[in-house]
């Protein structure tokens, strides 16, 4: 059955192709992907130039968002005609007889598109989204399977979806590819916390704690480090990976992919502010650092971060840590106050010169970084400060920082 799209026809290079429009139901059943065209598994590795699809990112990631966002959007499909000699495209030119020359060139691009409906259509970009596309209209995955906790939304079905049409050339369809998607930058993970809108926990460190708590010109949005000359006294990514911390603690593992109710943000929200307002007011170090939020201060939020190890985005991260297992409740239900672990904060010599803190945040003058020396860091700065171990809990502790010290764990205040 033949098909006849309003077009737009166009050229890069040498290759010519033709911009349309379809609906994404009529789209999800005209376009087939490349796995699923005969002769597949006989082709080479270089002829096969398109990628798996991965099912598991489809349905966790982006059919969520086409189903629960009104303002879904994406991006034109590039499209492969495989047996293309049956497409014409008439210009509107051809068809109106009495054209203004003004309009007559304009004309020539402009017209309608004829697919007989012998073509194979395959997407060389856009096959995670033609999946996603699938599984919001129907609600069901990849083997026909109701998947759980979806709703099928049929206003996808009508949804208007750009698709760039050019005629298959095996050579050519394969550079395209490759083209697309080598030169597509990958979003930072920075970009994704200052644009995502889905994920609760970067929404509230954005609105609430980049900005009303922590100044955002003294927050770095692009780095995970502060060099010795920077300006800020934390990053972006800290304060949501501390906060992640925090949150799953009290409530357990969040879905970033979409945002819990208003009464659940709500509360999320009220506890990361608390938690920040009083780690920001009530330890010294961080007072400090904050007083001043004018450039008038830079000098001494260098200082600080030059002479205190938690004048460090990493041991600011290790901190949190260390307090959110502080505020635990322990075998008798009773648990510290923020006020009283802060005071206990106070207390500990964070001098970058301290012993204590070589091979644990320190290696030599450098900086350690990663998840694993956060993750050990907050481990003994919690038991620094009091935290409430059992004999096996602390057997192993002295036995971790034994074995990545090769000193004996001293005595907690």
């Amino acid at each position: 059955m033949s098909t006849v799209l309003p077009a737009m026809r166009g050229s890069i290079g040498s290759t010519e192709y033709w911009l349309v429009t379809m609906p994404a139901k009529e789209l999800t059943e005209r376009l087939t992907i490349p796995k699923r065209i005969e002769g597949w598994e006989d082709l080479s590795v270089e002829e096969r130039y398109q990628r798996d699809i991965n099912y598991n990112r489809v349905r966790r990631q982006i059919a969520p968002y086409l189903m629960t966002d009104n303002d879904r959007f994406f991006g034109a499909f590039i499209v492969s005609i495989i047996n293309p000699d049956s497409v014409e495209f008439e210009p509107l030119g051809s068809m109106i007889s009495r054209i203004p020359n003004l309009y007559r060139q304009a004309g020539s691009a402009f017209g309608f598109l004829t697919l007989a409906g012998s073509e194979v259509l395959v997407p060389l970009d856009g096959q995670h989204r033609l999946a996603a596309l699938e599984f919001a209209i129907t609600g069901k995955d990849e083997k026909q399977r109701s998947i759980d906790g979806f709703e099928a939304n049929m206003s996808i079905a009508t949804d208007a979806c750009t698709v760039i049409l050019i005629k298959h050339d095996t050579v050519k369809s394969r550079k395209i590819f490759n083209k697309v998607n080598r030169y597509a930058k990958k979003t930072t993970k920075s970009d994704d916390l200052i644009t995502a809108d889905d994920d609760v926990i970067a929404m509230i460190v954005r609105e609430k704690i980049a900005d009303e708590i922590i100044p955002a010109r003294l927050v770095n949005y692009k780095s995970n480090t502060l060099n010795a000359r920077a300006e800020e006294f934390t990053t972006l990514s800290t304060l949501y990976e501390a906060t992640k911390v925090l949150l799953e603690d009290l409530v357990g593992k969040i879905d970033t992919q979409v945002l819990p109710d208003q009464a659940t943000v709500k509360v999320l929200q009220d506890s990361a502010v608390e938690f920040w307002s009083n780690l920001c007011e009530k330890i010294e170090i961080f007072a400090n650092a904050l007083h001043d939020a004018s450039a008038g201060g830079d000098e001494k939020r260098r200082q600080i971060r030059g002479s205190f190890v938690l004048g460090k985005p990493i041991a600011q991260f290790a901190l949190a840590q260390a307090v959110v297992r502080m505020q635990s409740e322990d075998d008798k239900g009773s648990r510290l106050s923020s006020a009283e672990i802060c005071r206990q904060v106070n207390k500990v010599d964070w001098s970058v010169e301290h012993p204590l803190w070589q091979r644990v945040l320190m290696n030599g003058d450098r900086v350690m970084a990663g998840r694993t020396a956060a993750r050990f860091a907050g481990r003994v700065m919690a038991y620094l400060l009091g935290e409430n171990l059992g004999d096996d809990e602390l057997e192993e502790l002295r036995r971790d920082y034994r074995r990545t010290t090769e000193r004996e764990l001293p005595s907690s205040l």
